[in-house]
């Protein structure tokens, strides 16, 4: 084991986004790797532009979505097999050879994150991934059967803590420690600079002043009314003020093929039209988005925030519903500014949305 070397995986944008920004905040001795993956289509595309950040010693890719792809990890046998078999399932997923760390930062505990704390059985150190991190005990051992099998239940052992953005907003019911991640400065323009040229940043030239987040619903063949809010959103402030951003996991841009909206005009991060100042003036309108709540918990800013989980037909999460409307509702009392709305009842949301500028 090389005592001096971490590595950071990233399986999205956002994640992306924290490693950069952990990267420069608390500086790893030795050398540093990121593997990007492919569990977000076309992330590990970006992999030239983040070597040339200069951030990490190296930057190589692996193909994660196969291991979801052959594997599952509810079902005993599928997840006996592969963890009893882990080198031969590791063997030709990397784009580079795979050096042992001495400690990864990881966001989710997904199959290739357990396979390699299992094969290295270094510390572990978790960092946010939204609004999952702060209310899903991922190594619950009810939660899943790869928390029960004997070569998987250790995980927790290695984990030395929990890296958030808002560790007050924790409510996983685990004990791990919750540590704080500084936000991330709007004025910090270095590093606007550096994601800007990482993710080919160009500021959207759309007239809406309504944009609806979507959510990976579909991805993950969740059945939802959410396309019927999209519709009442736009109904409300008008076809010309309303478009959807799609979320980058959906198999297809169904708001834009229900004519709910015309086609969003880039495919840059939410977070980067935030940062550079492009939302300003704008309101968000989501299910219950993260990327909603990241002004406030991320950048410590304001925007005109819409949220309508209170209209919403669906399970966000399978086990944790309960709970995310805990934290749901302890950011509104807590965090929130006064630019953030939740209603209950449709006459309201079109109340709102006058109030906001709608043309209802």
């Amino acid at each position: 084991m090389d005592h001096n070397r971490t590595l950071f995986i990233a399986n999205s944008v956002y994640q992306l986004m924290t490693v950069l920004h952990l990267r420069r905040t608390f500086p790893e001795p030795g050398e540093t790797e990121l593997l990007l993956t492919d569990i977000t289509p076309g992330l590990p595309e970006l992999l030239p532009r983040v070597e040339e950040s200069g951030l990490f010693t190296r930057v190589f890719s692996a193909q994660a979505s196969i291991l979801g792809e052959q594997y599952s990890m509810t079902k005993e046998a599928s997840l006996d097999e592969l963890l009893r078999n882990y080198r031969e399932a590791l063997r030709w997923i990397f784009s580079d050879e795979l050096h042992e760390p001495a400690k990864i930062w990881c966001a989710n505990f997904d199959l290739l994150t357990r396979l390699l704390a299992y094969r290295f059985g270094c510390e572990i150190a978790w960092y946010e991934d939204g609004f999952s991190s702060y209310v899903i005990d991922y190594l619950d051992p009810k939660r899943a059967a790869v928390n029960r099998h004997p070569l998987g239940q250790g995980l927790s052992q290695q984990v030395g803590g929990v890296w958030l953005y808002e560790p007050r907003l924790a409510m996983r019911g685990d004990h791990l420690k919750n540590c704080r991640i500084p936000k991330i400065s709007t004025h910090d323009r270095e590093f606007v600079e550096c994601l800007n040229r990482i993710f080919a940043y160009h500021a959207p030239h759309d007239p809406a002043d309504f944009v609806f987040l979507e959510q990976s619903f579909r991805a993950e063949k969740i059945a939802t009314n959410d396309l019927d809010l999209m519709r009442l959103c736009r109904d409300f402030v008008g076809g010309g003020r309303f478009i959807v951003k799609p979320h980058p996991r959906n198999p297809e841009n169904l708001p834009v093929s229900l004519g709910l909206s015309r086609r969003y005009p880039d495919a840059s991060p939410w977070e980067l039209t935030l940062l550079n100042g492009a939302a300003e003036g704008k309101t968000v309108l989501t299910v219950c988005s993260n990327a909603a709540l990241t002004p406030r918990l991320v950048f410590g800013t304001d925007l005109n925030t819409v949220m309508l989980y209170k209209l919403f037909e669906g399970k966000v999460l399978w086990k944790e519903d309960d709970r995310l409307r805990r934290y749901l509702l302890a950011f509104q009392r807590e965090f929130a500014g006064s630019r953030y709305f939740v209603p209950e009842t449709s006459y309201e949301l079109r109340h709102i949305l006058r109030y906001l500028g709608g043309i209802v």
